[in-house]
């Protein structure tokens, strides 16, 4: 033996064969081939030289079969598994290189997105600025009564988008003479006693729907006088959750009572329309 090299003499000593034993095993593929020198001679390396006396051994000759296979096949598997292991590798990332393997995370996420409408709006949109009775009256001696047949049109809207319903209401104040001094009441008894009284003729008034709901549950005044307990008379009324959108509201009338006796001149008063 040569340090670190074993020859076929070597072998054969240990396990009580001869040489042309241990080439005919090798032949048969039952030892690994050995490595030839320059001479052509061959030799074993320490470690395999120590496997070939111990499978030889374990294996009585290579006459049990069972315990050769065990021998030989777990370092076979071992090296197989690990050659195999390396090949996927390097195949997993040569494929993730050239973007022809993709990887998938089931994630999720959420956004919470907003959008706002934006409350309207509850108000008188079209009035009359100016409106007369109907006809002048002549200077008496006892009660008169001058009427306005038709009011000018009022519109309305509720676009707050709440749905609370509304009341529209009509209002008044003294009449007065181009002096500025009051000389006609809105809000007496109506009699040669007092200075006056206005009321509200809800008869053949009308409303009509303009865009939005229509007009059901959108109810109608009664007729009503000003007094010193009434400031205010209503003309419709929305219920709650209707009266959404935008309303005509016509044909409304006015009488004014004149106690007899009255001054000659021009009386004037304001008519205010509130909704709320």
């Amino acid at each position: 033996m040569i340090t670190g090299k074993y020859r076929l003499h070597d072998i054969a000593r240990k396990i009580d064969r001869d040489k042309s034993t241990i080439i005919r095993w090798e032949q048969q593929g039952l030892i690994p081939i050995a490595k030839r020198d320059s001479r052509g001679w061959r030799y074993y390396s320490k470690p395999e030289a120590e496997k070939i006396i111990q499978v030889v051994k374990n294996t009585n000759y290579f006459q049990n079969s069972d315990k050769l296979v065990q021998s030989y096949t777990g370092t076979a598997k071992k090296v197989g598994y690990g050659i195999v292991a390396s090949v996927v590798i390097f195949m997993l990332f040569s494929l993730l290189n050239l973007g022809l393997v993709q990887v998938w995370a089931n994630e999720t996420a959420t956004t919470t997105v907003y959008t706002t409408v934006t409350a309207g709006f509850l108000d008188v949109l079209n009035a009359s600025s100016s409106q007369s009775f109907d006809s002048s009256l002549s200077f008496s001696f006892t009660f008169q009564t001058s009427s306005m047949t038709r009011l000018e049109s009022v519109r309305v809207e509720d676009a707050r988008g709440s749905g609370a319903g509304w009341t529209l209401n009509l209002s008044s104040t003294d009449c007065k003479s181009t002096l500025e001094t009051m000389q006609l009441d809105y809000d007496g008894t109506g009699s040669n006693n007092s200075l006056g009284k206005m009321c509200l003729i809800v008869a053949p008034g009308t409303i009509a729907s303009a865009a939005g709901q229509d007009t059901t549950n959108v109810d109608k005044g009664s007729l009503d006088c000003f007094s010193a307990g009434v400031q205010a008379i209503d003309i419709y009324i929305a219920q709650s959750s209707y009266g959404k959108g935008q309303y005509w509201i016509t044909d409304f009338g006015l009488e004014q009572y004149i106690p007899g006796n009255p001054t000659a001149q021009v009386y004037t008063t304001t008519i205010t329309y509130t909704i709320q």
